[in-house]
């Protein structure tokens, strides 16, 4: 017999998935294994999903109290959660479709699926304010905007051209109904976005 000392298994936890059955897709499972982490079609996004009808940074998973919280992050698809376009933060239960544009999953949670079917959980969801979503491009740049930064500079920062952070800074204006940089700023502020 060896010395070499016993090491327990350790304990497997459930992680929640989106499993997808149908179209170019089918047979793809996300495992959504962290905290918080974006979902798109872009390479840096925690779940990739590398179809050109999902935006780059299309919707954003958050683990909160046991459950999972899904935000569309201003996608020109839109995230549709039981087929119904989400204008906020939304808590998945199991069995959920959820829609990222055209293309359709299904939200499996194995921990609430185990759950004895007569038990049943109220989950409070925090109050988050309903103002625009913005990319996380948008909010860099209204985040430099702040520091009081002139476009040239955002853009030196951002490594962009200055004309791409107009387009940014229009955008902005446009989501919260401003006509302006102080405006913009000062709405930004009162909403909670800075």
């Amino acid at each position: 017999m060896s010395d070499m000392p016993v090491r327990k298994a350790s304990k497997i936890v459930p992680v929640p998935t989106i499993h997808f059955a149908e179209g170019p897709l089918a047979g793809t499972v996300i495992r959504l294994d962290q905290d918080e982490a974006t979902l798109g079609r872009r390479t840096d996004n925690a779940y990739v999903i590398s179809d050109p009808r999902v935006s780059r940074v299309h919707a954003q998973f958050r683990k909160e109290a046991g459950a999972v919280i899904i935000t569309d992050l201003g996608s020109a698809g839109g995230t549709k959660v039981g087929g119904e376009a989400i204008s906020g933060p939304t808590v998945l239960t199991h069995g959920d479709k959820v829609g990222f544009g055209p293309v359709e999953g299904v939200f499996e949670d194995p921990a609430a699926a185990s759950k004895a079917e007569d038990t049943t959980e109220v989950l409070e969801v925090p109050k988050v304010e309903t103002g625009p979503h913005l990319s996380p491009r948008q909010q860099q740049v209204l985040e430099l905007m702040a520091e009081g930064m002139t476009n040239s500079e955002i853009g030196d920062q951002l490594g962009v051209t200055e004309r791409t952070v107009k387009a940014y800074a229009q955008e902005l204006y446009d989501k919260l109904g401003v006509r302006n940089r102080a405006g913009a700023v000062a709405e930004a502020a009162k909403l909670g976005l800075l």
